[in-house]
């Protein structure tokens, strides 16, 4: 069943309830006050028929009355002793039920199958102390039942209109309100896998379901930009591994050559290996990025003992001298480092620095040179993939900060600097 007809029912569901639990309490209602009503009147009749009473002489009886046949009608008079004075004709029902009714002490009511209701009252002198007997009346009940039954069809009438109207206009409210998402699922199905860039755009949020759109237009913002990141940083890592391997190739095309003494061909295979060991470092610092981002950053490490071995006669280290530990492995933190030192001994004139110090629940690794800076127009734009200022492919920098940040850490430019942030954690 779909959400459009779960909900519709929900809302018949509960409407229907809340109607049927109005109808009965009415209809519960109307028939107290009809029972009510119908004892009010018997009242009225038994008061009216002790009045004909005539209780002078030794025995009870009833003043005839002009135009009292009405009142007659469903009255009986019963003597102390239980004869009849006066009855009407009838049903021998009636007339059982009112006999047994002369015996009560009492104003005692007594219903027939729901068809007639009689009262029994007893008959007392003009003193009011000496009892003379006993007076019953009946009602007829039918214009009552009539009435309940009237109201309870016209209950059920009108609350199946409601209902059918509740119907027609949950389910308007229903398909209105889920609009959006037929039209974003039409939408969305149209789209491939390559239509990141577009939109539901649904508009300012207005409720919950346009929330939802707006929140997935955000998402697929930044999806389409997590895309083509990669499509970029892809785009870079293959120029990168392109121009090695173009170098491979023709070394090994110049050594296949004919008349190379060995000399040649040993610095032809020196330099195979030296563009070998490029393309590996390339590819260990991928596979590096894409374990950190898949798992989160492997263990830790202490960084000052993996800085120290960076330590060389261009590359001053200052280190503590108790361990520093990083929430990354060796491996990470070399391999975020080294693009760094790489690019300062590129950009130096003479030396560069590796610090490595504490800074709150963070380590510092700063990596510095005495050559002429970054400038500040650049200071973001040398960690995008591609962009270099010496010529090169410009990954380095990237994968450096790609690293850190897969670590739960950061790279920045600081003055003439460059600092590796790194979270501090116990060395497991």
């Amino acid at each position: 069943m779909s959400l459009r007809n779960r909900v519709t029912l929900a809302s018949l569901g509960v409407l229907g309830v809340g109607l049927a639990i109005v109808g009965v309490t009415l209809n519960l209602v109307l028939a107290n006050r009809l029972s009510a009503d119908a004892s009010s009147v018997l009242r009225e009749r038994a008061a009216s028929q002790l009045a004909t009473l005539d209780t002078s002489g030794p025995r009870l009886a009833v003043h005839d009355v002009t135009g009292d046949a009405v009142l007659d009608q469903q009255a009986w008079v019963f003597d102390l002793d239980g004869r009849v004075v006066e009855r009407p004709p009838g049903d021998d029902r009636e007339y059982a039920t009112a006999r047994a009714l002369s015996r009560v002490k009492t104003p005692t009511e007594r219903s027939i199958d729901e068809r007639a209701r009689l009262l029994g009252v007893p008959a007392y002198d003009r003193d009011g102390k000496r009892r003379v007997g006993t007076v019953v009346v009946g009602i007829s009940l039918a214009a009552y039942e009539r009435t309940e039954h009237l109201v309870a069809a016209g209950t059920l009438l009108l609350s199946l209109l409601v209902l059918a109207a509740g119907a027609l206009l949950a389910r308007r409210a229903v398909d209105a309100a889920l609009r959006p998402v037929a039209s974003m699922t039409a939408q969305a199905a149209q789209w491939g896998e390559r239509d990141l860039h577009r939109r539901f755009d649904l508009g300012d949020p207005r409720d919950e379901l346009t929330s939802l759109a707006a929140t997935l237009d955000g998402l697929l913002g930044r999806l389409d930009a997590a895309l083509r990141h990669e499509q970029r940083f892809s785009a870079e890592v293959a120029h990168e591994l392109r121009t090695p391997l173009s170098g491979l190739r023709g070394e090994a095309e110049l050594a296949l050559r004919g008349n190379r003494s060995d000399a040649e061909l040993r610095a032809a295979l020196d330099r195979v290996l030296a563009g070998t060991d490029r393309m590996a470092a390339v590819i260990d610092t991928l596979l590096t990025a894409a374990r950190s981002e898949a798992t989160g950053p492997p263990g830790s490490s202490d960084a000052a003992a993996t800085i120290r071995q960076l330590a060389s006669a261009q590359v001053e280290v200052i280190a503590p001298p108790g361990p520093v530990t990083v929430g990354a492995d060796q491996d990470l933190v070399i391999a975020a480092v080294q693009p760094l030192v790489e690019n300062a001994l590129r950009h130096a004139e003479h030396d560069v620095r590796v610090e490595v110090r504490r800074a709150g629940a963070d380590v510092l690794i700063v990596v510095s040179d005495d050559g002429p800076g970054v400038a500040e127009e650049d200071a973001e734009r040398i960690f995008a993939p591609g962009f270099s200022s010496a010529g090169g492919a410009g990954l380095g920098l990237a994968l450096s900060r790609r690293l850190a940040r897969a670590a739960g850490g950061e790279v920045i430019v600081a003055g003439s600097a460059f600092e590796l942030r790194l979270p501090s954690t116990a060395l497991q």
